[in-house]
């Protein structure tokens, strides 16, 4: 009969104990995974930040901490992680009362993009580990990742190109409210130039040298559109990061620029255009907008951004296309910008092994392949 009462008492402190952490194992039960940083440069190693946290009196005899991280980032210890669309990491742990737990685990960012924890959770059980409860978390971290910065003799060519063509565009008319500098007289030098209060500093004649009126901006067109019938992506990425790259000299150099593509914004769905000059509009700011591109999405067809953003560009303005698809509709389009816009180059991203594009005879001479390593 004791043997009875004490599996009956045995068994009631079973069922009171399940039906207790049934109730209350979740209760101010806390877990965030943060990003270390929210933007970070391509190959950067950056942590991702594990906080736990069981802000009651319960003790918990396990919880597994889980969590689906991009691919894209490279984890340097894969212990505990498997890996098919997203990683997907869980760790043990025991968990006191009133504790906290905070890990830190290293991984390096390996592709242009925006990225985020698709879901977080905790699975626990109780002391005498009969069932197990889980629940997600959410969670708003976020970790932009800008484009590679090409090491490459192309944007060299590139930016000797555009200053080329800003020196032969060079107007020889000055403006006369615009001062580069003073000078000491020359023959040739109206009297009315001369600086007099500089001239008696010096006490040589000093004329005022007026700045040239050229003010010839850059404008970069990206397109977007596949390429080819498996609709791969990474000659689109090459194009990102050239742009992101050629960005960088031009902002070195002082160049005004604008930005359009057909791309859109991995959250706002709209397509990424920047018409405003770098004063506006910083170097950092163009590299988020870039690196929030989701290829993913429909792009816009490309003829569409040429017609709509080319009339605000002035004819003196040097024009960079950029374009692996080759033999899309706004090939129709090219001879016609030229005539109008004198300084346009076409730039094609492309494998050794892609077929030549064959330009018309009216842009030849405005034509680059960029021939880089790889096959898709």
């Amino acid at each position: 009969m004791e043997l009875f009462v004490l599996i009956g008492l045995l068994i009631a402190v079973f069922i009171a104990e399940l039906i207790y952490y049934r109730l209350h194992a979740l209760d101010n039960l806390f877990l965030k995974v943060d990003f270390s940083k929210n933007v970070a440069r391509y190959g950067e190693d950056i942590e991702l930040i594990e906080v736990a946290e069981n802000r009651k009196r319960l003790p918990l005899p396990f919880i597994i901490l889980k969590f689906e991280a991009p691919r894209e980032l490279k984890f340097y210890d894969m212990m505990n992680t498997s890996k098919s669309d997203f990683f997907y990491r869980e760790d043990m742990l025991t968990m006191k009362a009133f504790s906290k737990h905070t890990r830190s685990i290293k991984a390096q960012c390996t592709k242009r993009g925006y990225y985020v924890f698709p879901r977080v959770g905790i699975t626990t059980s109780d002391l005498l580990l009969i069932e197990r409860f889980t629940r997600d978390f959410p969670n708003d971290s976020h970790l932009v990742v800008l484009p590679e910065v090409l090491n490459t003799g192309l944007i060299q060519m590139l930016t000797s190109v555009t200053l080329s063509e800003r020196q032969c565009r060079r107007t020889l008319l000055t403006d006369p409210f615009t001062l580069s500098g003073i000078r000491e007289y020359g023959p040739n030098d109206p009297m009315k130039s001369i600086n007099w209060k500089a001239s008696a500093k010096t006490g040589e004649l000093m004329v005022n040298q007026n700045a040239s009126t050229c003010s010839q901006k850059v404008h970069i067109f990206l397109n977007l559109e596949t390429y080819n019938q498996k609709r791969s992506t990474s000659l689109l990425e090459r194009s990102i990061s050239l742009t992101y790259t050629y960005l960088r000299e031009l902002a070195e150099l002082g160049i005004p620029a604008s930005v359009y593509t057909n791309g859109l914004d991995v959250i706002t769905d709209s397509p990424v255009i920047s018409e405003t000059d770098l004063g506006s509009a910083t170097l950092d700011e163009r590299a988020i907008m870039l690196a929030r591109i989701d290829l993913k999405k429909p792009v816009l067809p490309f003829v569409e951004t040429l017609e709509k953003y080319m009339p605000s560009t002035d004819s003196e303005d040097f024009i960079l296309l950029i374009s692996p698809q080759y033999n899309g509709s706004f090939r129709a389009l090219l001879p016609d910008l030229k005539s109008r816009r004198p300084s346009l180059q076409w730039l094609m991203p492309c494998y050794k092994i892609t077929p030549d594009a064959n330009p018309e005879p009216s842009i030849a001479d405005s034509y680059i392949r960029w021939e880089v390593i790889g096959n898709d």
